[in-house]
C-alpha cells in the first residue's frame, strides 16, 4: 500500500542535507545570523512513499519549500508576468538572505500587522480584478478566498521585511544632477521609456444622503436574520451567500479567514473579538455599512469569523436631490462663480478628496497621476466620460461610485493630460531621475548580495543549482555544496 505523508520540515532538512552536515560547522558564526545546527537522525524513506513538498534551499536559518516556489510562480502567471523558475527561485534566495539581515537588525519589528494586511487586501483585490472575479481566482488557485488569503499572509510578512531591509542598504545612496545628465546621455534611444497617457485629475463627490430612517429599515432587517439563525435554526452562512453585501465574503458564507485585530477596522475589531464561539454580535456600524458577526474559531490573538454586511439604501429623492446639487455646482463652475477646488471642499461629500480640493491619489504608487490602464482598473466607467478631455475641462455629472463601492455622482475636471512619448530629460526629468537612481541602487544591491551569499550559510539543492542565476555568489565555493 502506498504511503501519502506530509513530512516534517525538520525531518526534511535532514533528509535533504544530512551527508553536508559537516560544512555547517564552518558556517555557523558567519555574521552571526546563523546559529550553530545539529544533524538529526532520519528515518529512510520507503522507495514508494509520495512526498508533497520538500526543501530546496536553505539561506540562514529559513528554509525554502518547493510549494513555495510553485506558488510564487502561479502568482506571477495568474498575473501575467513574464518570469522563469529561476529568477522566481532567485528573488526567494534574495528575500531570505534580507530576512537574515533584517534579524540582526531588528528590522522584522517594524512590520506591523495592519501593514500586512494592507498589503494582502492589494494583492488579493489585484488577482480578482485581473482574473474576472472571486470564482475564478478561486477556480485558478484550487482554493478558498480565505485559504488563498493565510497563503499570502506570511510571504506578504516576509517581503515587507525584506523591503525594508533593502532600503537599508541604500538609504545612503544618493544622485546628483549631473550623475542624472551622464547617464542620459549614455543611455541608447532603444532604452528610453514610452511614457504612456497619463492624467491628473480632480474630483467631486454627490453622494445621496441616508436617512436615519434608511439606516433603521437595514439594523431590522439583521436583527431579523440574527433572530431566524438563533432561534429558527437558519444558516448563518446560507443568510450570508444570500443577503449580504459584502462581495469578497459573501460567496464564503461570509467568512474573513483568519485575522489580527489591526487587519480589522475598530468598530469591527471590538465587536468581534468579544464574542464566544459561534455566538452572533449585535448590530454594528463601520464606514462599510451595518454588519452582524460570527465567530468561528479564536487562536490568541487572531480570529476566524463570518460577517453579512448591508449597505442601507438611499431614496429616491435623495437620488434626485444629489443629483440637482450635481447639476447646480457643475454650472456654477463653468460659469465661473467659484473654482473648481472650492466647490470641491464646500460640497464634496468624499472625505479622502474633498478636504484637499478635490485631489484624486492614485492607491497604487500615491502620486496624483494616473495611466490609462490604473484608470481602468479601478473606475472604468469614470474613464468613459473625460477620455477626451482636455486639460482644464470637465465632465458634466455623472452616476458612478467611490471606492468603497457606494453610488454617487460626479465631476471630474482634467488638472493635467500629458499624450504618450518618449521620454526626455526635458520634459521628464523626474523619470530619468528615478532610473539613474535605480541603476545606483542596483549597483549597491549587487555588491551586498555578492558579498553576503558568501558569508551567510546558503544550501542549495542540486536540481537548482542549475538554474539561471543573476548572482553567482549563492554556488561559491568556500562553502560546500
Amino acid at each position: 500500500m502506498r504511503h501519502i505523508i506530509r513530512l516534517s520540515i525538520i525531518t526534511l532538512i535532514s533528509i535533504l542535507f544530512a551527508q553536508n552536515a559537516s560544512s555547517q560547522d564552518t558556517t555557523k558564526n558567519a555574521n552571526n545570523i546563523v546559529q550553530s545546527k545539529e544533524a538529526i537522525p532520519t528515518t529512510p524513506i520507503s522507495t514508494d512513499t509520495i512526498i508533497l513538498d520538500r526543501v530546496v534551499a536553505v539561506v540562514g536559518n529559513k528554509i525554502i519549500l518547493e510549494s513555495q516556489v510553485e506558488a510564487q510562480l502561479q502568482q506571477a502567471q495568474a498575473r501575467n508576468l513574464k518570469v522563469t523558475k529561476g529568477k522566481v527561485f532567485e528573488d526567494l534566495l534574495y528575500q531570505n538572505l534580507l530576512i537574515a539581515q533584517a534579524e540582526i537588525d531588528s528590522i522584522d519589528v517594524q512590520v506591523t500587522d495592519k501593514m500586512v494586511e494592507e498589503q494582502v487586501t492589494e494583492k488579493l483585490n489585484s488577482f480578482i480584478d485581473e482574473m474576472g472575479g472571486v470564482e475564478k481566482m478561486e477556480e485558478y488557485f484550487n482554493k478558498s478566498l480565505a485559504e488563498i488569503k493565510e497563503d499570502l499572509r506570511d510571504a506578504t510578512r516576509d517581503q515587507l521585511i525584506a523591503r525594508q531591509e533593502q532600503n537599508e542598504i541604500t538609504k545612503d545612496v544618493k544622485i546628483t544632477p549631473a550623475e542624472v545628465n551622464k547617464f542620459y546621455k549614455n543611455l541608447s534611444k532603444d532604452s528610453l521609456p514610452l511614457i504612456d497617457l497619463e492624467f491628473e485629475l480632480n474630483e467631486i463627490d454627490f453622494h445621496p444622503i441616508i436617512s436615519k430612517a434608511d439606516k433603521e429599515e437595514v439594523k431590522k432587517q439583521l436583527l431579523k436574520i440574527k433572530k431566524e439563525v438563533e432561534t429558527e435554526g437558519a444558516s448563518f452562512e446560507t443568510k450570508a451567500i444570500l443577503y449580504s453585501d459584502d462581495p469578497g465574503s459573501s460567496a464564503q458564507g461570509g467568512e474573513l479567514g483568519m485575522m489580527s485585530r489591526g487587519e480589522l477596522v475598530p468598530e469591527f475589531s471590538a465587536a468581534a473579538f468579544q464574542l464566544k464561539k459561534d455566538s452572533i454580535s449585535d448590530v454594528i456600524e463601520t464606514e462599510f455599512g451595518f454588519h452582524i458577526i460570527q465567530l468561528i474559531d479564536r487562536k490568541g490573538e487572531r480570529i476566524n469569523v463570518r460577517h453579512i454586511l448591508l449597505k442601507p439604501k438611499f431614496s429616491q429623492e435623495a437620488r434626485i436631490k444629489a443629483k440637482n446639487l450635481a447639476d447646480s455646482v457643475y454650472n456654477a463652475i463653468i460659469n465661473k462663480n467659484i473654482k473648481f477646488e472650492d466647490a470641491a471642499k464646500l460640497y464634496s461629500t468624499n472625505e479622502n478628496t474633498g478636504k484637499n480640493g478635490g485631489v484624486r491619489v492614485n492607491p497604487y504608487t500615491s502620486s496624483t497621476k494616473f495611466t490609462v490602464e490604473i484608470l481602468q482598473r479601478i473606475s472604468p466607467p469614470d474613464y468613459y466620460y473625460f477620455k477626451n478631455l482636455k486639460e482644464g475641462e470637465i465632465t458634466k455629472p455623472f452616476e458612478s461610485y467611490d471606492e468603497k463601492g457606494n453610488y454617487t455622482y460626479k465631476i471630474i475636471e482634467i488638472k493635467s493630460r500629458v499624450e504618450p512619448h518618449i521620454a526626455t530629460i526635458e520634459t521628464d526629468y523626474q523619470v530619468i531621475q528615478d532610473m539613474a537612481l535605480s541603476q545606483k541602487n542596483n549597483n549597491q544591491y549587487d555588491k551586498w548580495i555578492n558579498e553576503k551569499s558568501k558569508s551567510v550559510y546558503v544550501k542549495i539543492s542540486k536540481e537548482y543549482q542549475n538554474l539561471d542565476f543573476k548572482y553567482t555568489g549563492w554556488l561559491h565555493q568556500d562553502i560546500e555544496r
